[in-house]
């Protein structure tokens, strides 16, 4: 199993960027390589579930992602959840106020099935894509969050 870590810090209020970012129907719009969801059961809180095709090296994986927990605890959020199929992950996002913003912190284990791509390939290169796909996925809530009006983020 391999780990991602990141961060952005994202100049909007928490509340705001919480509720957009856990809504899986925007997650196609800043999340690298990932699909609209189907079998949509929920909007993101705690007991959601869906179908997603995740697309790395121009396969498009099925997997389905459960929401195992949401919810704030002071003036901090957290979402976890998992993904199992062709990708296997546990993913955590903390959403922490800092001044007018929030600090959003992202943490994943994953693992890679042997059949679909072996551990040396995975080391030389899923290991990069991932890192840098998680890169561009933050950045991309980031600027979705940053540039877009109240209304565009409901």
């Amino acid at each position: 199993m391999w780990n991602i870590k990141k961060s952005v810090f994202i100049d909007r209020p928490i509340d705001e960027v919480y509720q957009y970012a856990i809504d899986p129907t925007h997650w196609y719009q800043w999340y690298v390589g990932l699909s609209e969801p189907e079998n949509l059961e929920g909007r993101g809180e705690t007991g959601t579930t869906m179908d997603l095709k995740y697309t790395m090296l121009g396969m498009h994986l099925p997997i389905k992602v459960k929401v195992l927990e949401t919810g704030k605890n002071g003036d901090q959020y957290s979402w976890k959840g998992t993904v199992k199929g062709a990708l296997s992950s546990e993913q955590s996002w903390t959403y922490v106020p800092e001044g007018d913003g929030v600090t959003l912190s992202f943490d994943m284990n994953y693992e890679l099935p042997g059949k679909l791509i072996g551990k040396v390939a995975n080391t030389l290169i899923i290991k990069k894509l991932m890192d840098n796909s998680m890169e561009q996925t933050l950045n991309n809530l980031k600027a979705v969050c940053e540039t877009s009006d109240k209304y565009s983020m409901n």
